[in-house]
């Protein structure tokens, strides 16, 4: 299997624009990169060099999902782990001075700059006006894939929720929460969830391609796989383009 070191990293990083002072959000598969020299360390910390986190600028996010909470189980911000992110977010979640968002099942992890504002957004729903995401948007944020395929970016759920889109739903779940400092609690929490008498196969293919023809999409092969990146802003807005024009342009399996 091919290897891949820390200088590898940065230089692919850079190469998609990233640089000291921006926010990102960051998706992982990093099967896809190599066998990483030194483990999993050398992507947080080429992520940290790039960003700036240890002067104060950068901000690094992670998805650390888990519906365990849908299903009954207590959530408890400190312990509960991500789930199916990949190893990565777990990895990043379990960092000293990293902080977790409260959404019991799509909450996020964060570590610099704008971590603490990100992560003390407690709202009904991840997606919700005021919420981490929104905030994210408005700091234009980038996303950034390393060796994930679009179709696993949880910034597709944003514009979704916004435009009603008709093969989701509100849906309300209540359980034991359990959040740092505090006792636990009975909350209750809204996910714009999938309609499963459609089940919708939600592909975010669309909105790469068109960010890749205006120009708006970085891409650099690394062994395996790749690394891309583009801004929240551009995506959102391309999203919201296309969902205006066909509500089911993410669907792959739309009704017929």
């Amino acid at each position: 299997m091919l290897k891949v070191n820390r200088d590898q990293i940065i230089s692919a990083l850079e190469s998609v624009g990233l640089k000291k002072g921006d926010g990102v959000m960051a998706h992982s598969a990093l099967q896809f990169l190599g066998l990483p020299e030194g483990g999993l360390g050398i992507y947080y910390e080429a992520l940290c060099a790039v960003l700036g986190i240890g002067e104060g600028t950068g901000t690094l996010v992670v998805p650390t999902f888990n519906f365990g909470f849908a299903r009954g189980e207590p959530f408890d911000q400190a312990t509960t782990p991500a789930e199916e992110m990949g190893v990565f977010p777990e990895y990043v979640r379990q960092q000293s001075g990293v902080l977790r968002s409260p959404h019991p099942m799509q909450s996020i992890a964060a570590l610099g700059h704008h971590a603490e504002d990100l992560c003390s957004r407690d709202t009904s729903s991840a997606f919700d006006p005021d919420s981490a995401f929104e905030r994210m948007v408005e700091l234009d944020f980038k996303l950034l894939l390393l060796g994930a395929d679009v179709r696993f970016t949880s910034l597709v759920h944003y514009p979704e929720q916004r435009m009603k889109v008709p093969y989701r739903y509100r849906k309300e779940f209540t359980g034991q929460v359990r959040l740092i400092g505090k006792p636990p609690e009975v909350r209750t929490y809204r996910m714009f969830a999938r309609d499963m008498t459609i089940d919708p196969l939600v592909n975010c293919a669309p909105v790469r391609e068109l960010l890749l023809e205006r120009g708006r999409w970085s891409s650099v092969e690394l062994n395996y796989g790749k690394v891309d990146a583009c801004r929240f802003r551009d995506f959102v807005a391309a999203e919201e383009e296309l969902l205006a024009k066909d509500p089911w342009a993410l669907v792959t399996n739309k009704p017929t």
